[in-house]
């Protein structure tokens, strides 16, 4: 196997480490370690207080860098410029890097890590004129970029060429699965409305099942207070804050099962690969990707209200827990998920 010289190209939304709370940092993180394992020459563009046994080239340590435009841009700005220390360029930040791809002599595969529809949002600024200026050349730009997509659901509504490589977790971080039957439902995740926080209380309250809540509320603040608060009680519903890693670990393994009712198009949802690798089972609204997380009946099940999710709770004991961890092992290794982008970037260059 080459050796192959490769930037990855991460986002600002905070610094890329072992312990990222952003699921698009922690899948980048992943991806940089195993290509490194890979024995490949690998460049991380991210956030100062990144850490990586890769190179790194640190970049910004601006509040809410993300969040403007140099922060967008920081990144691409710099890989590019280095494009003659790469065989192949690797982005996750998807709308600038496609807009300027046509320009480098070298491949660039562009990982789309949110719904497709939200390339659309840039359309709108700054008038009328602007939308229909970029329609138009859309499509001839993104033909210069190979884009990835990380599920088979986000992929249908793309109309040009594009692969599918599921995201992977590193398994032997994940090496203590519980087979166990559980102590709680258990609801992990971004504390706002698209993650369905108030609709998996209400669920395990409707089963007569205690539910403890784990996750972060920044900037949802206003929705915690509204939709969440009010029904804690210390008791059947409990609310334990922001986990670290290890903690996150014995939090999913502890579980009886995970509640996701997602009220977005999660493209992959990084939490349903972690509940499958601590063997714990997801009961999840059956849309978007959930139906290439969940094996219905199997390692979980797919519902489509609250009360069906308060009945399939109370299921949950017919799951055979060791079949999540074998789910995880199957789809969602992140070992093989470095070997199908190096294939991918392998085929490129011979192209």
């Amino acid at each position: 196997m080459k050796r192959l010289r490769i930037a990855q190209i991460g986002t600002l939304f905070e610094p890329i480490t072992d312990s990222s709370k952003n699921g698009l940092s922690q899948i980048v993180h992943i991806l940089t370690e195993n290509l490194v394992d890979l024995g490949h020459e690998v460049t991380l563009y991210a956030p100062l207080r990144s850490s990586t046994r890769a190179k790194l080239v640190a970049l910004s340590d601006m509040e809410n860098a993300a969040e403007t435009i140099l922060g967008k841009v920081l990144p691409i700005i710099a890989a590019f410029a280095d494009w003659r220390n790469f065989d192949v360029i690797h982005d996750h930040t998807r709308f600038y890097s496609t807009a300027f791809a046509h320009l480098l002599p070298v491949p660039l595969v562009s990982t789309v890590h949110h719904p497709i529809e939200f390339d659309e949002i840039h359309w709108g600024h700054p008038h009328d004129q602007f939308k229909t200026y970029f329609e138009a050349i859309w499509e001839h730009l993104i033909q210069s970029v190979t884009t990835v997509f990380v599920s088979h659901f986000q992929r249908a509504d793309f109309k040009g060429e594009a692969r599918v490589i599921h995201n992977g977790i590193p398994l032997d971080r994940w090496a203590n699965p519980s087979f166990s039957a559980g102590e709680y439902v258990a609801f992990f995740g971004a504390i706002n409305e698209t993650k369905g926080a108030r609709e998996a209380i209400e669920a395990a309250l409707l089963a007569n099942e205690r539910v403890v809540i784990a996750g972060t509320i920044y900037e949802s603040e206003e929705y915690f207070e509204r939709s969440v608060r009010p029904y804690i009680d210390g008791d059947k519903v409990k609310y334990i804050g922001s986990l670290n890693f290890e903690e996150k670990q014995k939090f999913l393994a502890q579980a009886k099962a995970v509640l996701m009712p997602i009220q977005w198009n999660d493209p992959l949802p990084t939490v349903g690969l972690e509940s499958l690798a601590s063997g714990t089972p997801i009961i999840a609204w059956d849309r978007s990707s959930m139906g290439e997380i969940v094996e219905n009946g199997q390692t979980g099940f797919l519902v489509s209200s609250i009360q069906e999710m308060a009945s399939r709770i109370k299921d949950i004991g017919t799951i055979d827990r060791r079949k999540c961890r074998s789910r995880a092992e199957q789809l969602f290794d992140a070992k093989q998920m470095a070997k199908n982008y190096v294939e991918l970037y392998e085929s490129l260059l011979k192209a």
